[in-house]
């Protein structure tokens, strides 16, 4: 799927179709929101959701390191969804998954679901609060910071297409004067309404790619 470009803070940044960012001059990968294990969460809750998610989301994972080739991978929190129990397969898999990875850094901006587990076990260096990597901030919530431009997650922004009389709610990528949102990456999760404003730009994430708006 081809990527879309986009200068923010005097860097070119390529936005990926599977709601990803790679910053080519780094090489690293940024994603926000993957809530791996929150299928299980939702199953152990007895609310019926399909199984499978964290390996969809491995295997989008898997086709990011591939094409892009990085050196780091920084998740902008909530790498998990909730505590896992004695039974969570998930916590296995992503341990496998990371093993197969292992030359690749890969670091969490801690989350607020984030507490409910320790993202070591998984092979993630922990960064319990913002990282400055300039010009950017890499955080979890999207407050403004004086130390750079922020990107960061947790709101996990949609927005509304209409594609003739038919409307359409698509996750997309969100970048005002001085923070921008990544969509979440993770297979379920929901979508938060964000507006067309005069400056904001907004790159919709559509399932035939994606779609700048304004």
């Amino acid at each position: 799927m081809s990527t879309h470009r986009i200068e923010v803070a005097g860097e070119m940044l390529e936005l990926h179709p599977e709601r990803a960012i790679h910053w080519p001059a780094r090489r690293m990968l940024l994603v926000a929101d993957v809530h791996f294990g929150k299928g299980a969460v939702f199953r152990r809750a007895g609310i019926a959701v399909p199984s499978g998610d964290t390996e969809d989301d491995l295997a989008r994972l898997d086709r990011l390191i591939a094409e892009h080739t990085p050196a780091e991978l920084v998740v902008l929190g909530d790498l998990v969804h909730g505590a896992p129990s004695s039974r969570s397969e998930w916590v296995d898999r992503v341990q496998r998954w990371r093993a197969a990875h292992r030359d690749v850094r890969m670091v969490l901006v801690a989350g607020n679901h984030d507490r409910h587990m320790d993202a070591s076990r998984l092979g993630f260096v922990v960064r319990p609060d913002r990282v400055v990597q300039p010009p950017f901030v890499f955080a979890h919530h999207p407050d403004d910071d004086d130390r750079g431009y922020v990107l960061a997650g947790h709101v996990h922004p949609g927005i509304a297409v209409r594609d003739g009389w038919r409307k359409h709610r698509l996750p997309a990528f969100v970048f005002d004067a001085r923070v921008g949102m990544l969509p979440a990456f993770g297979t379920l999760t929901g979508l938060h309404d964000v507006r067309e404003e005069a400056g904001r730009r907004i790159v919709a994430v559509t399932p035939a790619g994606l779609l700048p708006l304004g």
